[in-house]
């Protein structure tokens, strides 16, 4: 009997290896499970999801990532496929985007992307002719590519009059060029001169409901082979051309996703499994899974030189046959890229994959929270739920957190496991219709360890739990006046302020001594206005405070800040936007004026990371008036310019940021400051050769004064801390890397009465 293994998925290549990363460096949290494309050369088999590439080396069992973070140049993967002519790895995106991918280097062809039209970009599909011509299947007919020359030679519009078709794929037989598409099928010479013109391809009407979707096509064993759709609600035919007519093979399947041949055996891939015929006249054989057809998942088949079975699949990445034994192989990473809201405790990240629509209705999606800890990402789903949206740890039990959900209430975990569901069954939290859709949106904790919950659409939508485990709630909904309840945050002062979503501004509540009694409340729902009288956007997305205890807020049209938010409930409370100085004479410029912020966060310097809906992550200075990054799905490894959660992690100062694409972090250069000087040290010590980034310095006070010399007392490199680190980038004042030696570090804090020091030892 055949045996399944899964893989170890320890990265063996020293650089995917999950240890810290260096600042100013990135990596990424994608997912591999759905594997979408498969191929094979030098000795690697490559699986391709949508967000990047993994190759496996069956004789070292190596698997090395290629994403975006380390050499692609995009995200979106359509499909890929290997030279059989050079080590050319071709990556194709829905975009239109490709990128040669060499061992050494990536070349980008972006004419298709950036080429002006309408119509549908996808690479659907490459096939080799040789090593100076690749025929690319796109959504609005054929390319054809040099990867010798870096062009695009050739566009082949094969509709009538020219007319753009979508082609899945064309394969060569007989001398002709066959193309499989939307439409039916078409074919032409393939030593023809004039393939760019639509009237040297001829579609076969031979073919029973010739215009038909071609999915895909093959030969084998001479014939030439389709698959055809049906439509949605019929079985996929298979056809077999028979010297001048078509006859259809028998298959059980009820849709195929794709067709390969070898010289023995034809095999057919769908979600039910993998077939193969070693003859159409046969009895087919159900090679994956090894008996029974059931709901499995493949999506992609390919054979290999060595004749080996690989399956690209939904959910368990690339199942390869290895002999007589199925090993199923995916890197470390969360199960799909859903990522709506991230959480960091320093030793843990904690992602709500779930979501809202635009009007505030259930996205659909099944509670999935994924876990990062131990350098190891593991995920819990459970498809009787549906969208947690917020997760949020306890800061007096640090094996704690809560999850929220968008209609099943309020979920409690020890140790990563869960604990107890809290609903109108067991609490004060209430569903908006009888039985169903409790729907919690904001998890604070305050100063004295209550946990403060809104209840999205009740009367009561604000509850309380003490530590004791006793709940109370509160009949606040006329005062709140709105039924889009986002986040809740707890003030340095100890106050709730309620993100009220679509144009509604915030709810602020003083809870007063005793929380679990309306008698000392105070609440306000503040109208923003600038200390002159204007007018500000009340349409608020998130808030934050900052180290100072400045309130911070996200809007529809940029940011805005208070100075003074423990004064809400006084005629002193002021807010205003940002002002950035010099932009332009004699004109007020403000801070992300027209963006839409989604997401602050305050890292250790009490820099500002700002996500936006459009314009990717920004990181501004202490006072916002200063941009010192812009990052962009165009400039860097984000996937998306549409930023959904930003978390930072206190210890390290990496930045997780969640998009609508997926998952990223960058490694910042701050981490939390300490109170005094404690274990103070250097990492990497001592800095080899060939390390090229930047050197850190831990374990500070804020705004340390850092001087490194060398062991005769020279100075090399001064600089202040952010928050608790500094960083150095291993060379002096003139810019050059400096030489073998011991260096000394001397760090003073900002006051001059604390002190360290340490030595860190270069090796050129």
């Amino acid at each position: 009997m055949k045996r399944l293994i899964t893989l170890s998925l320890t990265l063996l290549t020293s650089i995917y290896v999950f240890a810290q990363i260096a600042p100013g460096k990135w990596r990424d949290h994608f997912s591999y499970n759905n594997c979408i494309s498969v191929t094979s050369g030098n000795g690697k088999i490559y699986a391709a999801s949508e967000n990047g590439i993994f190759s496996f080396n069956p004789l070292t069992q190596e698997i090395e990532k290629i994403n975006k973070v380390n050499r692609l140049s995009s995200i979106g993967i359509k499909t890929i496929a290997y030279s059989p002519f050079e080590n050319l790895l071709l990556v194709g995106y829905k975009d239109g985007n490709i990128d040669m991918v060499y061992s050494n280097r990536v070349v980008n062809i972006p004419f298709i992307k950036d080429k002006p039209m309408s119509g549908m970009k996808d690479i659907n599909h490459f096939n080799f002719i040789s090593n100076e011509k690749v025929l690319v299947s796109t959504g609005f007919g054929i390319v054809e590519l040099n990867p010798t020359r870096s062009e695009i030679s050739d566009t082949y519009y094969i509709g009538e009059n020219g007319a753009e078709r979508w082609v899945n794929q064309t394969h060569i037989h007989d001398g002709s060029i066959y193309a499989a598409t939307a439409y039916g099928l078409f074919y032409a010479n393939a030593t023809a001169s004039n393939l760019f013109h639509f009237a040297a391809w001829t579609q076969d009407q031979s073919l029973p409901s010739y215009n038909n979707n071609i999915k895909s096509i093959t030969t084998f064993k001479g014939q030439l082979i389709i698959n055809q759709s049906m439509g949605s609600i019929n079985a996929d035919r298979l056809w077999a051309y028979n010297i001048s007519l078509w006859e259809q093979v028998s298959h059980p399947l009820f849709k195929i996703n794709d067709i390969v041949s070898t010289n023995q055996n034809l095999y057919l891939s769908s979600i039910e499994g993998v077939l193969s015929f070693s003859n159409l006249s046969y009895t087919h054989i159900q090679v994956y899974p090894s008996s029974g057809v059931s709901n499995n998942g493949p999506n992609f088949i390919h054979i290999t030189q060595q004749g080996e079975i690989a399956i690209g699949h939904t959910h368990k990445g690339l199942v390869y046959k290895n002999t007589n034994d199925w090993i199923e192989i995916i890197p470390i990473g969360p199960i799909n890229n859903h990522a709506f809201h991230v959480a960091t405790n320093g030793t843990d990240v904690h992602v709500a994959a779930g979501g809202r629509t635009d009007v505030w209705g259930n996205f659909g999606l099944p509670y999935t929270i994924h876990s990062f800890s131990q350098n190891s990402w593991t995920t819990i789903e459970d498809y009787t739920k549906l969208d947690a949206v917020r997760v949020w740890y306890n800061p007096y039990k640090p094996n704690e957190h809560y999850i929220s959900t968008w209609g099943w209430g309020l979920a409690r975990y020890e140790n990563n496991e869960p604990k107890e569901i809290f609903n109108p069954e067991n609490s004060t939290l209430q569903n908006i219709i009888p039985g169903t859709y409790c729907r919690i949106s904001g998890i604070a904790f305050d100063p004295a360890g209550n946990l403060w919950v809104s209840n999205a659409t009740v009367e009561r939508p604000i509850s309380v739990k003490t530590p004791n485990g006793s709940w109370y709630s509160f009949p606040y909904q006329s005062q709140i006046s709105a039924s889009r309840l986002s986040d809740l945050t707890i003030s340095p002062s100890g106050h709730l302020w309620l993100v009220l979503a679509a144009g509604n501004g915030v709810f602020v509540l003083d809870p007063g001594t005793d929380p679990t009694s309306m008698g000392d409340d105070s609440y306000r729902k503040p109208t923003f206005m600038d200390p002159q009288g204007n007018a500000l956007s009340n349409d608020v997305y998130c808030l934050s405070f900052d180290r100072d205890g400045y309130l911070w807020m996200g809007t529809a049209d940029g940011l805005l800040v208070s100075y003074n938010p423990d004064k809400v409930f006084s005629p002193n409370f002021s807010i205003q936007r940002v002002k950035i100085p010099d932009v332009v004479s004699g004109l007020a410029v403000y801070l992300l004026e027209g963006e839409v912020v989604t997401s602050i966060a305050v890292d250790g310097g009490n820099r500002k990371w700002i996500g936006t809906l459009r314009s990717g992550l920004i990181l501004q200075s202490a006072d916002g008036t200063k941009q010192l990054r812009h990052f962009t799905a165009e400039n860097s490894p984000l996937p998306s310019n549409n930023i959904q959660h930003i978390a930072i992690n206190p210890a390290s100062g990496e930045v997780f940021i969640a998009t609508d694409k997926g998952l990223v972090s960058f490694r910042g250069d701050a981490t939390e400051p300490s109170e005094a000087f404690g274990k103070v040290y250097a990492f990497p010590n001592p800095v080899r050769p060939s390390f090229s980034s930047d050197i850190i310095i831990t374990g500070l006070i804020a705004k340390t004064n850092v001087k490194i010399t060398d062991v005769s007392g020279n100075l090399v490199y001064e600089t202040t801390s952010e928050g608790g680190q500094a960083t150095w980038n291993g060379k002096n004042k003139q810019g050059n890397r400096v030489a073998t030696g011991v260096y000394l570090f001397f760090c003073v804090d900002s006051t001059g009465e604390q002190t360290a020091v340490g030595k860190i030892l270069f090796v050129n």
